[in-house]
């Protein structure tokens, strides 16, 4: 899964590399946790490009009642790459709503002993996560868009450290993943793939990022195990 991750890089940076108005002055974030805001790029009603805000944590469209307040107490954060076309919870949302979400690296456990050590992982630059998007009615009644990250099993860099890896779509293929249709599925499924061998390079860091009241360069410090 990916549980955590971090964006540093500024709202000049993402907005150049996505090609999006960025309209939020938003600080580095060294450990975005689930439910918090997340920045998203996604198509408009005009099929263009554009940032948004979103919460990270799946609410399907026809989420109600216990079903919802279960979310509320465990998001969806994350969606497997494997059955995301046929799932119901991301069925729709895979077909018609699918989102980029910005990151600089992301962080995963490894079991050591009687615990747990978290790793960084970056690959040196920006990146996008693949995602899918909802707008539905949050636990509070209100409209809330919603994003979940898309997983698959870990490739060659990352099997070894933990089985699931977040799917990332190459800078080339932003287009083809936020524009594709529903007649498109062998497009948009050949892009659910980990990444190439020798993309991630992952370093132990303190286990302080466990806490989401955490922040700051020092979680991506390396440390010795």
């Amino acid at each position: 899964m990916c549980g955590r991750f971090y964006l540093t890089s500024t709202p000049a940076g993402v907005s150049g590399h996505f090609g999006v108005d960025v309209r939020d002055n938003f600080p580095p974030r060294y450990n975005v946790a689930p439910t918090q805001p997340i920045a998203v790029i996604r198509h408009n009603d005009r099929r263009e490009a554009e940032y948004a805000l979103v919460r990270w944590g799946f609410i399907p469209e026809w989420a109600k009642g216990d079903y919802l307040q279960r979310l509320g107490a465990k998001p969806l954060i994350n969606a497997r790459g494997e059955t995301v076309a046929e799932k119901p919870t991301f069925r729709n949302a895979f077909k018609r709503r699918r989102c980029l979400i910005p990151a600089d690296g992301f962080y995963e456990w490894k079991k050591q002993g009687e615990g747990k050590q978290p790793y960084g992982i970056s690959c040196g630059e920006v990146f996008a996560f693949a995602g899918v998007w909802e707008t539905a009615i949050g636990p509070d009644g209100g409209e809330a868009d919603t994003a979940a990250i898309i997983t698959v099993a870990s490739g060659a860099d990352l099997k070894s450290l933990y089985p699931r890896e977040p799917v990332v779509i190459a800078k080339e293929r932003y287009a083809d993943w936020l524009g594709a249709d529903e007649r498109d599925g062998a497009l948009v499924a050949e892009m659910l793939r980990p990444a190439p061998a020798e993309t991630w390079r992952a370093v132990a860091v303190s286990k302080a990022v466990g806490s989401p009241r955490s922040d700051g360069p020092q979680l991506l410090t390396p440390i010795e195990t």
